[in-house]
């Protein structure tokens, strides 16, 4: 039975690492278990282009200047990259060659154009390689419910923070477009006036001027505000429902991709949005010339020829389908009670930290030994398990909402 389609955007804080390798070999693994797509929305570099030698002959110019529909602006690989075919469900669509100031910086209708052209493609899987940073050209990409994948390495600590900052302004989002002053929410909750909840999401949005740090001293303040009202239990299940889904590019050993990513990540996500969010580590992408070779190449590593034969990939595929149902399945959020603080007024992360060391040193121990081109493989077996055994806004999600339908799409869900 064909699997709903689902839309997986791919996404970093800051440029430089390795988002766009992820996004391309994840979605070429995925191609081996249905029709796969990639989309290039970082419209200032096209990198998607740029690592893969084959001729594009339309992008995302012809779909906004010249009114191609996206499918017709979707490139396969020829036959001299992928000679036996083994890709043949595979495309991406490039993003324009040259900078094109509309098309760079597309305003608002273009960006809910081109969601209401994703929404209408036939693929099981929309892979989406969004551009570095946080704007409405990033957001308005990613799904209301989770985080998508964010790339961060243990080389730059700036976008490790920069992909908690990312969680930061989904959750912002999601709370200003339920509690909108027009939102159908307020008919449900007579006698909250919108003025009050959107005066508090200002102050805790403020990193600067306020006394409510996170949205865990928000919904005290809401509580202190409105008693035992059930609108606090409907922006806590908001908030406890919410999956952050990272991958570790560049992976040095547990030690130091602990010291230096995960727990930055974590800690940042406690201290600063709430420490009630479920946390998933997808896997790692191990450091290896190979990888920079075939960037180099325009080759895909999951496609470049190896010194030495592979593995049985049926075996490999096996093993890594174990690996995913292992760590695959749901772990319950947090029990929502007050964060405690150490000596110097930071607030703990135990319940992360724990966590992912100990996902760490199992992954380290049933992985250790495959190699890079297996790296990609796992990370697509554990997106395969979690569409497969999770709520679709979980992962990603079946398509993307614009604006104006994220209130009604949170309502449907209950959330």
């Amino acid at each position: 039975m064909r699997r709903e389609k689902r839309i997986i955007p791919v996404s970093s804080g800051k440029g430089g690492v390795g988002k766009t390798t992820i996004a391309l070999n994840l979605a070429l693994a995925l191609s081996r278990h249905g029709r796969t797509l990639l989309i290039d929305l970082d419209m200032g570099t096209s990198s998607v282009r740029n690592c893969v030698d084959v001729l594009v002959q339309r992008d995302l110019y012809h779909f906004f200047k010249k009114n191609y529909s996206l499918s017709d602006c979707a490139t396969t690989l020829s036959t001299r990259i992928d000679p036996k075919g083994e890709y043949k469900n595979f495309a991406f669509v490039a993003a324009p060659q040259h900078l094109i100031e509309d098309v760079t910086n597309f305003d608002r209708a273009k960006r809910e154009r081109l969601i209401d052209a994703i929404n209408r493609l036939d693929a099981d899987f929309i892979v989406l390689d969004l551009k570095a940073g946080l704007d409405p050209s990033v957001t308005d990409f990613l799904p209301h419910s989770n985080s998508g994948i964010l790339i961060f390495t243990p080389h730059l600590i700036a976008a490790t923070m920069a992909a908690a900052d990312i969680v930061k302004a989904i959750m912002f989002r999601k709370l200003r477009t339920v509690f909108a002053p027009d939102s159908p929410l307020y008919h449900e909750m007579k006698g909250v006036p919108p003025a009050l909840i959107n005066a508090l999401i200002d102050r805790v949005e403020d990193p600067y001027d306020s006394p409510i740090h996170d949205l865990d001293a928000f919904i005290d303040d809401l509580h202190h505000a409105l008693g035992d009202h059930p609108i606090i239990r409907y922006v806590a299940s908001a908030i406890d429902s919410f999956v952050v889904h990272f991958v570790i590019n560049r992976f040095n050993g547990i030690r130091e991709s602990y010291e230096t990513a995960i727990k930055p990540f974590a800690r940042a996500l406690a201290e600063n949005v709430t420490a009630h969010l479920a946390i998933e580590h997808l896997g790692w992408v191990v450091s290896h010339a190979k990888i920079d070779e075939s960037n180099v190449r325009r080759v895909p590593v999951l496609i470049a020829k190896e010194d030495r034969a592979p593995a049985r990939a049926d075996s490999a595929m096996n093993e890594l389908s174990r690996l995913a149902a292992r760590y695959g399945k749901p772990r319950p959020a947090p029990a929502r009670k007050p964060k405690a603080a150490r000596a110097d007024g930071a607030h703990v992360a135990a319940p992360y930290l724990d966590g992912q060391l100990d996902m760490l040193r199992r992954m380290q121990d049933d992985l250790g030994g495959v190699t890079y081109r297996e790296n990609f493989l796992y990370i697509a077996y554990r997106v395969l398990h979690m569409i497969d055994s999770r709520r679709p806004g979980d992962f990603g999600d079946t398509r993307l909402y614009k604006r104006s339908e994220i209130a009604q799409a949170l309502a449907r869900r209950g959330r």
